[in-house]
């Protein structure tokens, strides 16, 4: 074998290379070139020549990231993705349904929670907005708005399943450390925890950022509604607080009798994750001097600032690998301006009555979806019920459920 670098033999040998490259550079210069005989055509590519179909079933094989930026590939890139975007669109969502599309009853729609399955669920809860043409409007930008979502409820189920597992150590550190002697096995049972309960949490965030969405929606409309009526003079005095708080709980509640909570599974199920998510940001609260802290600013959260902001307020908290004082003075900086512009365009004055200290009033987490969905619960005569039943690792039961779950053999997060 050859050294891949000079020896003296090498270098003995330059000179008789150095003759040989003179002869092969004047051989190629008086040589004649053979033309080479070929059917290209000026102005076309091996793209062009492909069927339309062939090049949209290859771009549907893309990762969204990538559909945008191919247009600036190439003008023939260019112009499929633009004259095509609505089939590509359809292609690369059917693809990863398993064949299907997000049906257009309500009713038919599965609302499945397999993990496995989370694109189905994700597209059945947000099927993309109809055309003013008819049927619906498939395009990258609705592929990315389900990728948003998708990557914001994975990152929140990480979080949470990280604040389950850390708790989990922490509590039962002597059961742990007479089962897993080791450290290594300690990690890995922490390693193999998060993973097991965030691939389960998944599914269940969907259907609590899908209440969230649908609440703050439902909101927005409401207020227009009442803007109209005051500008009509159908609303001579500005609505009071306990008025408020009624008209926004029969908003949640008809959330709660559409799909995908009219199944009663589901509604637990998303009434579980919701019980987590509110437990462990109540963990992150300092006790106060005369008692319990307030955790008004909880609800604030849900409704105020949404899904995104609980998303970013737990990056914070755990650090997330990053500078985590830092983390938590921007999240404070963007809650305050989620609050003032709350205050600026849901709070009308003319609509709503300032509470009598002048401070903004926030919904209790029980006045957002506890009150209402314990409430449904009852009606459908769904209490007791079983709690979600995780596996951590190696068998080992993770339960997460609420005050109204069937005594269950496992730990409750």
């Amino acid at each position: 074998m050859l050294p891949f670098f000079s020896s003296r033999k090498a270098t003995g040998n330059r000179h008789r290379s150095k003759d040989r490259g003179r002869k092969f550079g004047y051989g190629l210069r008086n040589s004649k070139a053979t033309p080479e005989t070929t059917n290209h055509i000026p102005g076309s590519s091996s793209w062009e020549s492909l069927p339309v179909e062939i090049q949209l079933v290859i771009f549907a094989q893309c990762s969204i990231h990538d559909l945008l930026p191919l247009k600036l590939v190439c003008r023939d890139f260019h112009r499929t993705l633009t004259t095509h975007e609505l089939s590509i669109a359809r292609q690369y969502l059917r693809l990863r349904r398993h064949g299907t599309l997000p049906s257009t009853l309500i009713s038919e729609r599965t609302y499945t929670r397999n993990p496995e399955d989370d694109v189905v669920l994700l597209s059945d809860l947000f099927p993309p907005a109809k055309s003013a043409k008819g049927g619906y409007l498939y395009t990258f930008r609705y592929l990315h708005s389900l990728r948003r979502r998708q990557h914001a409820c994975a990152r929140l189920s990480h979080y949470l399943a990280n604040r389950v597992m850390d708790r989990f150590v922490t509590v039962e550190q002597p059961l742990i450390k007479a089962n897993f002697p080791s450290k290594a096995e300690r990690n890995l049972l922490f390693e193999r925890g998060i993973a097991n309960v965030e691939f389960n949490l998944v599914p269940l965030t969907y259907c609590v950022l899908f209440f969230l969405e649908s609440y703050a929606s439902a909101r927005k409309e409401h207020m227009n509604f009442l803007l109209r009526e005051y500008e009509a003079g159908r609303l001579p005095v500005p609505i009071p607080l306990d008025v408020r708080t009624v008209m926004y709980a029969e908003l949640q509640a008809k959330i709660l009798h559409s799909p995908p909570f009219t199944d009663t599974s589901t509604l637990i199920a998303t009434h579980h994750c919701m019980q987590l998510l509110v437990s462990y940001l109540r963990y992150t609260l300092v006790p106060g001097e005369f008692g319990p802290p307030d955790d008004r600013w909880i609800g604030g959260l849900l409704t105020i600032s949404g899904f995104g902001r609980i998303v970013e307020f737990f990056s914070a908290e755990i650090g997330d690998g990053r500078n985590s004082r830092a983390q938590r003075r921007d999240f404070m900086v963007n809650f305050e301006r989620d609050v003032d512009q709350h205050a600026r365009e849901e709070m009308n004055p003319l609509i709503y009555s300032t509470p009598s200290d002048g401070r903004p009033h926030y919904s209790s987490p029980n006045e957002v979806w506890f009150d209402i969905a314990e409430k449904e619960l009852r009606s459908r005569e769904a209490v007791p019920h079983d709690p979600e039943c995780f596996s951590a690792w190696n068998g080992i039961p993770v339960l997460i459920g609420c005050n109204h779950c069937r005594a269950t053999r496992g730990w409750q997060a």
